[in-house]
């Protein structure tokens, strides 16, 4: 008798250890599990590939037909000129960086154009992101046609994707810019008529340019989710149409500074839901 109320306690005890451990199992299998279904469903599917587009500030070419009723010995000197900002260019510039930060880019390009450059650096300044440059993103001359099904092919036997003059960046700028081992060089602008009237051929050159910003962006989509780029008028709305496949009849041009964003759709499609800083619903 004796030993059997000295065996009960340590029974018990046994019992209760064993209890406990049946729930920390349990407990361990079901916290497990809860990690594992928590790493599935924020792995599972990826985030909605964005693109944003900011044109540049206001440039001292902007507005050289605006003075043109003036002798030119009157002009202040940025007036003309493709390397410096209007007055009004300057403020827009001091504003980007905030507009920007509403976002969380983690990828930035860049036209390899002083102002495209200097209108987001203030933002690659704060944000701490280097920017790269991209020559396909230089200026352009596009209009709908480039995503007309009639569009002819660009059939020149001249070289245009990096065929142009080498891109070099100022030791000023190096912290905030890389190049890319493949766009080391401006793409070759070919000779057409001022006044577009070859615009279908015109056209046809661009597309081929229009399609390498694609490709990058697709490259790029891999291990990016939010881009930003930042370009000139004509080739930001080139972009546009060829990403959403629309001719945008009607829409205004890209305000300087202003941004429009596309989405991508579980289809593969983009769809617009920014144009010149405010949301766009179809």
């Amino acid at each position: 008798m004796k030993k059997l109320l000295l065996s009960f306690p340590i029974m018990m005890g046994i019992l209760f250890f064993g209890i406990l451990r049946s729930d920390s199992n349990v407990s361990s299998k079901h916290h497990s599990s809860s990690n594992t279904e928590v790493f599935q469903k924020k792995y599972s599917t990826k985030s909605k590939l964005r693109i944003y587009y900011i044109r540049h500030a206001e440039g001292g070419h902007n507005v050289k037909k605006e003075w043109e009723i003036y002798p030119e010995s009157e002009w202040p000197s940025y007036v003309g000129n493709h390397s410096a900002f209007t007055p009004k260019g300057i403020m827009q510039q001091s504003r980007v960086s905030r507009k920007l930060n509403r976002f969380n880019f983690d990828f930035v390009a860049v036209s390899p154009a002083w102002r495209c450059k200097n209108t987001v650096l203030p933002y690659l300044k704060d944000s701490k992101i280097k920017a790269e440059i991209w020559p396909e993103l230089a200026e352009i001359y596009a209009t709908n046609l480039i995503v007309s099904p009639d569009l002819p092919q660009h059939t020149a036997t001249d070289k245009i994707l990096g065929a142009g003059d080498a891109i070099t960046l100022l030791p000023e700028e190096e912290p905030y810019f890389t190049l890319r081992n493949d766009g080391t060089h401006e793409f070759k602008k070919l000779r057409f008529p001022r006044d577009h009237s070859e615009s279908a051929k015109e056209n046809a050159m661009a597309k081929v340019i229009i399609d390498r910003v694609l490709e990058l962006i697709e490259d790029r989509s891999a291990s990016h989710n939010t881009i930003l780029l930042s370009g000139h008028g004509s080739s930001g709305k080139a972009v546009l149409r060829m990403l959403t496949n629309d001719p945008l009849n009607g829409f205004p041009q890209i305000t300087n500074t202003g941004v429009w964003m596309v989405e991508q759709q579980e289809d593969g499609t983009f769809r617009l839901k920014m144009f010149n800083d405010v949301p766009f619903s179809e």
